[in-house]
């Protein structure tokens, strides 16, 4: 998890940043060295949060330990919580003067699979999924996630001297199903609570170690799912011509799809990824940090 440290300080600091009090001089240079020092005095507890997690992952909107456990951390902290958003979703708001809303996001789910890695972690629990009982396992670092969002929080409200605003933190439920946001949204996450004016999350890529990167504009695809059905007509093997086969339909419709891309212009340095944009995004700026 060491290697999450510089991600999550760094939001900790653009979310600090955003919001300081009125005609105050802001040092970056202690409160750099302030923030270090509170997560390095909370990391063992944040690692054994993590771990936990890890062992005792769920899948969607399934997460009710994980989210019961999380909800009592940020109480902890000092956040009102209030749980069932979207099903299984949080929402945790630590109110601390006038200034902008700012939401931190992560997600609770896990994926219906086995983990093989031997940690002494490792997950061995089971879930009922679609109808069988599969293996669940945190294979896509939301566990990371979930402790970096704590650590996150108790960072920022122990320097809550150098900011004022609100904070509003979410948890996610279903991410990996991608429909849990809409579940929050359509459950009054921003008519019950307040909208947000800057949102921040932590996700973890294939970035150099020891570096935050960031882009304007969109830095990723989105992921969703849609259902083709080809209707054909039958007929006897000696007559083919008489008949409509789908499965040509469909293999010749996936052809047809995949050179799509490229035909259509791709940002820099990715051959196989679509862009909607009339113009190149620009590069992503990576800036090395203090190695861990």
């Amino acid at each position: 998890m060491t290697r999450f440290v510089r991600p999550l300080l760094a939001s900790v600091a653009l979310c600090g940043l955003l919001s300081p009090p009125a005609h105050a001089e802001l040092d970056v240079a202690r409160l750099k060295q302030t923030i270090e020092a509170s997560f390095e005095s909370e990391y063992p507890k944040l690692d054994a949060l993590y771990k936990d997690i890890h062992a005792h992952p769920e899948v969607a909107y399934q997460e009710v330990k994980t989210a019961a456990k999380l909800a009592a951390e940020m109480r902890a902290i000092g956040f009102e919580v209030t749980e069932h958003v979207g099903k299984t979703g949080l929402v945790a708001i630590y109110r601390n003067g006038d200034g902008p809303t700012i939401m931190v996001r992560t997600e609770l789910d896990a994926l219906p699979m086995e983990e093989k890695t031997g940690l002494p972690y490792a997950s061995r629990d089971k879930q009922i999924w679609q109808g069988r009982e599969t293996f669940v396992a945190h294979s896509c670092g939301h566990d990371i996630h979930m402790a970096s969002w704590v650590g996150t929080a108790k960072t920022l409200v122990g320097i809550k001297d150098q900011w004022h605003g609100t904070l509003m933190f979410i948890a996610q439920p279903a991410e990996e199903e991608v429909t849990g946001a809409k579940a929050m949204i359509d459950d009054g996450l921003f008519t019950r609570f307040p909208k947000p004016d800057a949102g921040f999350a932590l996700h973890d890529g294939s970035g150099a170690y020891g570096s935050v990167t960031y882009r304007v504009g969109v830095g990723s695809s989105n992921v969703d799912g849609l259902f083709i059905r080809f209707v054909g007509r039958g007929g006897h093997g000696a007559i083919p011509q008489a008949t409509i086969d789908p499965v040509m339909m469909a293999s010749r419709f996936v052809v047809d799809v995949q050179s799509v891309i490229s035909r259509k212009r791709t940002r820099p340095n990715s051959a196989s990824s679509l862009s909607a944009r009339s113009t190149p995004a620009p590069p992503a700026t990576s800036f090395p940090t203090r190695p861990g």
